[in-house]
């Protein structure tokens, strides 16, 4: 498993004004492979989200996977 850091602006969309994070608002992170199209692990929930950067961890995989990084607001 690899650590993935993302940075950016405006994940505070996803949070209420005292911080904690909105549940109406889910963030989903899944890996499929470049090649096949096959997921690659299991979806995940993204639970640490900053205002400027959200934390994960990859799924195991194969030495030299090649893989896209997909989000959405659904599982």
């Amino acid at each position: 498993m690899t650590r993935v850091e993302v940075s950016g602006v405006g994940f505070n969309q996803f949070k209420y004004d005292n911080g904690t994070l909105n549940e109406d608002i889910p963030l989903y992170a899944k890996f499929v492979d470049a090649n096949t199209g096959a997921d690659i692990g299991n979806t995940t929930k993204i639970s640490g989200i900053d205002n400027d950067q959200f934390i994960f961890f990859t799924p195991k995989a194969a030495a030299g996977t090649q893989a896209i990084l997909m989000l959405s607001f659904n599982h």
